[in-house]
């Protein structure tokens, strides 16, 4: 059963204003997809809490690959309908959005998911900068790096996440996630993003901050 802090947040989320160049998944309400993505995020939200997680991974956006269609960061429609075994997370009860069969892939939600299955014993909380997909204008199966604006719209949220679960390690994946808990005086460790030849470096950043303290 979600909890009120769960089905606020994700009200909230529904209720952002999107534009042009900036696609909101949750929105708007009579809309069935978006109706889905709203039900993946809450059942995602509750399902974590019995792992009592300890770790925040901030990544930086919802890509046209990955959040828009799932309604979950940094996770792709596949991975969402597979599932990962290993925390028995996703499968059973989530739903696609695309209409792809079988979902549709991404490749830093694939990187990422690989990388933390190998070196987590629990799985992070795992949120975006901006909850909304910044895209070019008229171009929506694109990304785009999301405005300071957009940015600091979405500090309320990693806040708001950030005080529903134990969180002790915040781990901030690129630079975009870096400078929000900067402005918000969280403190974290850098972690490359994985992509555009980043998967080395993030992955040895992952297993230097669990090495260095970060709960697994």
């Amino acid at each position: 059963m979600p909890s009120d802090a769960i089905c606020e947040l994700v009200d909230r989320l529904a209720a952002l204003p999107g534009a042009d160049d900036l696609f909101n998944p949750y929105a708007p309400l009579d809309d069935p997809n978006a109706a889905i993505r709203r039900a993946n995020l809450t059942r995602y939200l509750t399902s974590l809490q019995r792992f009592e997680p300890t770790v925040l991974l901030l990544a930086e956006a919802p890509g046209y690959r990955g959040c828009r269609y799932s309604g979950l960061p940094v996770v792709s429609e596949r991975i969402m309908l597979e599932g990962v075994k290993k925390w028995g997370l996703f499968g059973d009860g989530y739903r696609a959005t695309s209409g792809v069969p079988n979902g549709i892939s991404e490749m830093t939600a694939t990187i990422l998911w690989g990388a933390l299955v190998e070196h987590l014993d629990k799985p992070p909380v795992i949120w975006n900068t901006v909850p909304l997909h910044p895209h070019r204008p008229g171009q929506p199966d694109t990304n785009r790096p999301p405005r300071l604006s957009e940015i600091r719209m979405g500090q309320p949220f990693v806040e708001a996440i950030m005080a529903m679960f134990p969180i002790r390690t915040v781990l901030a994946v690129g630079r975009k996630a870096e400078h929000t808990l900067r402005e918000l005086g969280i403190e974290h460790i850098y972690l490359r993003h994985p992509s555009q030849g980043g998967k080395a470096d993030f992955i040895a950043g992952l297993k230097q901050a669990v090495g260095r303290g970060a709960p697994a």
